[in-house]
């Protein structure tokens, strides 16, 4: 009676849009010490962090030309600055103080590089993903991984989730979740199970993540995940639990990103987008800054407004369907764009009163 409860809410309650993220140009990386070497060293650090984050592709300095195109890491460069550390803040550094070196690149430097290369670029409004982190061990059992039982995993898939800028929750594992999902259920990956007891978290999609050690000390897992209508599913080993997490959640925010991402176009495409039900000037406010906050609106301006419709006319990067997409996720848009209306670059939506 209680999973049919869970389950009958599950499919009528609306999940929570996804989440804009900041502070995409800007890297920190620890220096052993203020001289030129360890600032260059940094500062390539800081620009590769930001190029993760930005295209959502943890190999994207693999890529062919990338390397030569940033040689020159000045160019992008915009402010640089230091926060000294005391002795032993971070196994890094070992038993020497240290410092955290903040790097904030240039927007417009980075978004040309990223247009004369043909990156591809995740948009600033992500989804949130919650994660149910589960350990086998030949002793203790399958377990649900906790900061207070796993610290040292958690603050590593944490610090990993923050590099790449995707919103992510840990549940609670109250007794709800225990009623909701067992640590059998989910070492089995059941999915709809695991759908009914994320449904309570409001997140944009939820992601198994289960792992156990080899005799030979070898960690080995496999992850899969539900956003929307996309799924994924890998298999993952590392030589220790730390390379593990790198591992697996790379390649799983690798995946996720794939889907997402747009390269952006020197030729734009133009749409009018009609925006209904705009009863207010703070209405109209915000429905001008939700579209001029946007990535991949290159522009955009007031072509009409007829009662309480409201007509702009935007310049985009990327397809329609990306532009529908960020829209929505904004939460206060509903689309009512029709087939035909979307294929002659028309769209049409109603605006949410909060």
């Amino acid at each position: 009676m209680k999973r049919t409860l869970i389950l009958f809410f599950a499919l009528f309650c609306a999940p929570v849009m996804a989440e804009p993220v900041s502070g995409l140009y800007n890297g920190r990386v620890l220096v052993a010490d203020q001289t030129e070497q360890s600032r260059s060293k940094g500062v390539n650090q800081a620009l590769e962090q930001v190029l993760i984050k930005l295209t959502g592709n943890s190999k994207i300095m693999q890529l062919q030309g990338i390397q030569k195109a940033v040689s020159n890491t000045d160019n992008f460069v915009a402010s640089v600055g230091y926060t000294k550390l005391p002795v032993g803040s971070f196994e890094e550094l070992a038993d020497q103080p240290g410092f955290s070196l903040q790097v904030s690149f240039s927007t417009q430097a980075i978004d040309q590089l990223i247009r004369w290369a043909q990156l591809p670029i995740l948009p600033a409004g992500r989804p949130k993903l919650l994660f149910w982190i589960v350990r086998d061990d030949a002793e203790t059992g399958r377990q649900f991984v906790t900061e207070q039982l796993f610290p040292d995993f958690i603050h590593s898939f944490q610090q990993i989730m923050q590099d790449r800028a995707l919103p992510y929750q840990l549940p609670a594992l109250d007794l709800e979740d225990q009623l909701s999902l067992s640590v059998n259920e989910a070492w089995s990956m059941r999915e709809q199970t695991i759908e009914v007891a994320s449904q309570r978290y409001g997140a944009d999609g939820w992601v198994l993540l289960r792992f156990f050690t080899t005799t030979s000390g070898q960690v080995r897992g496999s992850w899969t995940y539900k956003l929307g209508d996309q799924r994924g599913f890998d298999d993952v080993r590392g030589e220790n639990p730390e390379v593990f997490v790198g591992q697996a959640v790379n390649e799983l925010v690798d995946s996720i990103s794939s889907k997402l991402t747009y390269v952006p176009q020197v030729d734009t495409s133009k749409l009018v987008v009609q925006i209904n039900q705009v009863d207010s000037f703070t209405d109209y406010q915000a429905v001008v800054a939700q579209l001029q906050g946007l990535k991949l609106v290159r522009s955009s301006h007031v072509s009409a407004v007829e009662a309480d419709r409201l007509f702009v006319t935007v310049d985009i990067d990327g397809g329609v369907d990306l532009l529908i997409s960020a829209l929505e996720r904004g939460g206060r848009l509903v689309n009512q764009t029709s087939e035909m209306a979307r294929f002659s670059g028309n769209l049409e939506f109603d605006w949410m009163v909060e």
